[in-house]
């Protein structure tokens, strides 16, 4: 069994109450002290924070906003640019684009901090979040997570979500809806989008967006804001199994309106890449189908690539479908939170999942570049540590349905199962 090398770093603990007694030392010990903290290693809250064994933290967070309204939903015509962005290098024009994409990531954790400097080093145009700020997505959470902006309430460093060179943009995920989007919409959103000639961000006005160029579109779709169901039923098991009790993910009609009126799937025949939050399928756990159906429905009516996150872990499938629309599914759900480890227990059955354990006992997070070379896709799993996993080749067929062409595994270990 494998183990994920230097990745827990020391932590600084907090302060005691005998010690805030300043009182009991000279100044000189008082300077010798801050100076120490000063030159401490970084001090990230542990993934075990996360666990679902340590629900009180989630649930204090989740009561204080869970009879709210929930925020509204902005319309495509928020967006000057209707949502539709050009996903080429401004530079020179060049169709050769690098993307970044990780999910679950908004933990404020060692291993997320991680994720976001390997992400750095690929020196994306674009990076992509597709959701989950925890614990709720509220404005401290978003503050703290993704903006890099201390949390003057605990100890930790805080970590900043990393941008791309171009643009960055979020998804909407299940979490950043227990907090009613509040979060979200009003403060990450603003922070994101496209780049401007200043180098400050534009801010990214809907949940859902379109990257596109001659031969490829990135749609990214908003399955979090009808994901969350009746206020605390739908949090229990078997209980959140009853119709109209647990969420069902269904697409927005203002979301559904734009791909129909401005996206037109049916008159292009560019491949298209689907994002969201939540899985079509899996082998491992639930999953929603209501998207795919309305997808479908909307005129994409074609093989795609379609990344998820929501099951925190990395997994890949052949061609599958819960309806007419067939995609290739890749979960990248191991951004920041204790990853998933475990054999499949149904159909469909993945081509690839990383069993790996690292050392904190979880498996090991990591995301997926996405290098775009005109006519060709290339995507790369990579992990925390920098070790690539996997490298795929897609290609566009002559209808517009995505290919795969080639998968060649990039790592020895009999844990990475491909």
């Amino acid at each position: 069994m494998s183990t994920t090398p230097n990745l827990v770093r020391s932590h600084r603990t907090r302060r005691t109450v005998k010690e805030l007694d300043v009182n009991q030392r000279s100044s000189a010990l008082s300077h010798l002290q801050g100076a120490a903290e000063a030159a401490a290693p970084p001090n990230y809250p542990p993934e075990s924070m996360f666990a679902p064994s340590a629900l009180w933290g989630f649930l204090r967070s989740y009561l204080a906003y869970v009879f709210h309204k929930k925020h509204d939903f902005p319309p495509f015509t928020a967006s000057p640019e209707l949502a539709m962005y050009d996903l080429v290098d401004e530079r020179n024009g060049s169709q050769d684009v690098r993307v970044s994409i990780a999910g679950d990531w908004g933990t404020g954790t060692n291993e997320a901090e991680c994720v976001a400097e390997r992400i750095k080093e690929f020196d994306p145009h674009f990076t992509i979040h597709i959701g989950d700020i925890y614990y709720v997505g509220d404005p401290q959470s978003v503050n703290e997570n993704c903006l890099g902006i201390k949390n003057p309430n605990n100890n930790y460093d805080p970590v900043r979500w990393p941008a791309g060179s171009k643009g960055s943009f979020a998804l909407n995920g299940n979490h950043e809806m227990y907090a009613n989007g509040i979060g979200y919409f009003d403060v990450f959103l603003p922070k994101l989008g496209l780049r401007g000639t200043t180098g400050t961000m534009l801010g990214q006005q809907t949940s859902f967006f379109c990257l596109q160029n001659q031969y490829w579109r990135i749609i990214a779709i908003d399955t979090g804001y009808n994901s969350v169901g009746v206020p605390i039923l739908s949090h229990m098991p078997l209980i959140n199994d009853l119709p109209g009790i647990g969420g069902n993910c269904k697409l927005s009609d203002e979301l559904i309106g734009w791909i129909t009126a401005v996206v037109k799937p049916e008159q292009d025949q560019r491949g298209l890449i689907m994002l969201s939050h939540h899985q079509n399928y899996s082998a491992f756990q639930n999953q929603y189908e209501r998207p795919a159906q309305q997808l479908w429905d909307a005129g994409i009516r074609r093989p795609i690539l379609w990344f998820w996150g929501h099951e925190h872990r990395l997994a890949g499938y052949d061609l599958y479908g819960t309806c007419e629309l067939r995609s290739f599914g890749r979960c990248v759900g191991h951004g920041g939170m204790p990853v998933d480890t475990g054999e499949p227990c149904k159909d469909p059955r993945p081509t690839f999942y990383d069993n790996r354990r690292a050392k904190n006992g979880y498996g090991v997070n990591g995301h997926v570049n996405l290098l775009f070379s005109g006519p060709t896709l290339k995507t790369v799993y990579v992990d925390l540590n920098g070790q690539r996993l996997l490298r795929e080749e897609w290609s566009v067929d002559s209808e517009g349905g995505v290919r795969l062409m080639a998968k060649e595994m990039l790592v020895g270990d009999a844990d990475f199962r491909a």
